[in-house]
């Protein structure tokens, strides 16, 4: 009897556990269904379910920390996604790289990168990609600790939405908001996907926003249309319109009444490619907008035109690669002041998807943009970011966790620096510069490398020659650098005279015979080469020339003028006199594998632009076989040809501006 109804008990034990187990199956096979379909939300609330079965299902544990990756609460996938790690670390062979993304989401940038370090020993194909993940948790992990004393607030359910709400733009009084949105009241609109962009406009009361409305059904059409800029007097709107592949266009108020959108000129706006964002100097003379027009330098690029006598959009001029990278730069927003330039990228250093950076405009050239930091940037996408005039506060847009919808748009109040550097010891100090002077000290060659070829004395002796001297400046800071010069005879390709520069001061003094064509090849490691060419007559008079050798540390964007690179008129072949330069290349690449460039052409506006487009990129290609065919492969260089695109000075002179013009140029592109 007792046997019989142990028997029973274990049957029904058993039934239980098959019925369990069933019901886990089905509920997983259900979150697979929505996860295949995107729907994270109720494929989380399958798995979930079935997890409660059994939480200790290494599988299931990653799927649904792969939903949470995927949702608006990427916080809670490391949990998950750990636990499946610990119970089975083989559950998916591509599970180090996710969860190198989940602590990177919750910054636990350390634990980030060991995870990504064990995905590449296993996938070194895919090295370059966790590289760029791992780099973005160095950057992140550096500017958490050094967070920004700052306040910011979701604008809440008055102004956000279970939508995208973005692109803030403030009025000069800051007390009208207006801004982007896809909301809609239509479920069945929604779930299509027919939810368009329109333009909202909401006013202060107080401390709150009043209940947004469209901003003139003059402005919003039937498809998307965005809000770019305001002008200073309010009266004037940039905006975008999806017309064609989508332009810049223009509406004016009067009263409260918005005029029908005008396009821009056509130095703006292209027929065949897309311009986004654009933002407005506080005097109205220069616009700063974004396009991925043909002879940029990434995707989207930042450009600006001037407004010329006639009240008409100059021709746009690319912002360069110190400001555009490969990838994509957007939502640009210049300053009350003129000089600073806000804007968001996904290809420079940053912390996550895209973040937002800021540049200055300084004695005539960008300085190198920064990163604005911690909270502000976050994993994933920042932009959209306008600042008051007095720079203490700021709107913005972002996806961050534990907003109302897609994007929301955020206040940012700029609070006093929380700590101030304290002055170091001045016994750290001495010994601080010490070790700087001694690395200063450090020459690029031995003493007894230098040299100085015998016939030069005898021309100095005479007074036929140009004294050369001055100081090796570094072009960001203009601090002063040890280096090595070295004086070629361009007709011999000889290298007639080798010598450092003072390590400290930066300073030299360069001997140059008459009578010859020399070029003058500056380097110091961590630099690309600057190159500088003479020729000069037998019989000129003694002279001496003062200079600044400016270097660029060799970094993506950075390009340098290749002075001694000759071509015969109107061919593309390379000139005896050329070899010692291109010789210069090959070294720098041979030092630096890791290293790709490209050869640019350029040339003055003389003559049929195609046929100069075809004959610049005919030079730079002949730099780039001489490369390819002395042990330099040929993946690590390129060529690209612009023609009278890109001048450096006016072509109105031939001595002052066309010669300079017509030009070979060395960038680094990776």
């Amino acid at each position: 009897m007792c046997r019989g109804k142990y028997v029973f008990i274990v049957l029904v034990l058993l039934l239980g556990s098959a019925t369990y187990a069933q019901d886990q199956k089905a509920l997983i096979a259900a979150g697979d269904k929505y996860y295949g379909k995107k729907d994270y939300k109720n494929a989380l609330a399958s798995f979930l379910a079935a997890q409660e079965i059994n939480p200790d299902d290494a599988s299931l544990n990653f799927k649904i920390g792969l939903s949470y990756l995927y949702s608006e609460t990427k916080s809670k996938a490391a949990s998950y996604i750990d636990k499946a790690y610990r119970l089975n670390p083989a559950v998916n062979p591509d599970i180090d790289y996710h969860l190198g993304i989940a602590f990177q989401n919750t910054n636990d940038f350390q634990k980030a990168i060991e995870h990504f370090e064990r995905f590449k020993k296993k996938k070194a194909n895919l090295s370059s990609i966790v590289d760029e993940k791992i780099a973005e948790c160095h950057i992140a992990d550096s500017l958490s600790q050094n967070e920004l004393n700052v306040i910011i607030q979701n604008l809440g359910p008055v102004v956000n939405t279970p939508f995208s709400d973005y692109s803030p733009i403030i009025s000069a009084d800051g007390n009208t908001l207006i801004f982007t949105s896809n909301r809609t009241d239509d479920p069945a609109r929604a779930k299509a996907g027919q939810n368009f962009e329109d333009i909202y406009v909401t006013y202060k009361q107080g401390s709150d926003w009043s209940a947004p409305k469209l901003i003139s059904p003059n402005v919003n059409i039937k498809y998307n249309d965005a809000a770019a800029s305001l002008s200073p007097d309010g009266k004037t709107l940039f905006l975008y319109l999806e017309e064609g592949e989508g332009d810049i266009y223009t509406s004016t108020r009067t009263g409260d009444e918005w005029s029908k959108p005008e396009p821009l000129n056509k130095n703006i706006n292209t027929g065949m490619f897309w311009e986004t964002c654009a933002s407005v100097t506080a005097d109205g003379k220069k616009l700063y907008f974004a396009s991925n027009r043909p002879g940029g330098i990434g995707e989207l690029d930042l450009y600006v035109s001037e407004l010329d006598g006639r009240g008409q959009w100059g021709k746009a001029v690319n912002l360069g690669p110190i400001i555009n990278t490969p990838e994509n730069e957007d939502s640009p927003f210049i300053h009350h002041d003129g000089v600073t330039l806000y804007f968001s990228s996904d290809g420079h250093p940053r912390l996550g998807n895209s973040d937002i950076f800021m540049a200055e405009f300084v004695n005539g050239k960008w300085k190198k943009p920064e990163n604005m930091g911690y909270p502000l940037n976050s994993w994933e996408y920042d932009g959209f970011f306008t600042l008051s005039p007095d720079k203490k506060q700021g709107y913005f847009s972002t996806a961050k966790e534990g907003g109302l919808g897609d994007a929301d748009i955020y206040s940012i109040k700029f609070l006093d620096p929380k700590y101030k550097p304290k002055p170091k010891p001045a016994v750290v100090a001495a010994a601080e510069k010490a070790a700087a002077e001694e690395k200063a000290a450090k020459t690029e060659i031995p003493k007894s490398e230098e040299f100085i070829d015998p016939s030069i004395a005898a021309k100095k002796a005479q007074k036929v020659v140009t004294l050369l001297k001055g100081k090796v400046i570094d072009e960001s800071n203009a601090s002063p650098l040890g280096a090595v010069i070295s004086l070629v005879d361009n007709t011999t390709n000889k290298v007639i005279t080798k010598i450092n520069t003072n390590p400290l001061t930066g300073e030299f003094e360069l001997v140059i015979p008459h009578g010859g064509n020399y070029g003058v090849a500056t380097e110091k490691s961590g630099y690309l080469f600057n190159s500088i060419n003479f020729a000069l007559p037998e019989f000129a008079e003694y002279q001496e020339i003062d200079t600044h050798i400016i270097m660029v540390k060799a970094e993506v964007g950075s390009k340098v003028v290749l002075k001694n690179i000759f071509f015969d008129i109107g061919k593309s072949d390379l000139k005896t006199e050329s070899v010692a330069e291109v010789e210069n290349i090959r070294e720098l690449m041979i030092t630096n594998p890791n290293l790709k460039v490209q050869i640019n052409g350029h040339t003055d506006n003389s003559g049929n632009a195609a046929s100069n487009k075809a004959l610049s990129l005919k030079r730079a290609s002949s730099v780039v076989t001489y490369l390819a065919s002395h042990g330099i492969d040929a993946s690590r260089v390129s060529a690209k040809g612009y023609g009278s695109e890109r001048p450096i000075v006016s072509n109105d002179d031939e001595q002052g501006g066309r010669e300079i013009n017509r030009r070979t140029e060395i960038e680094i592109i990776k």
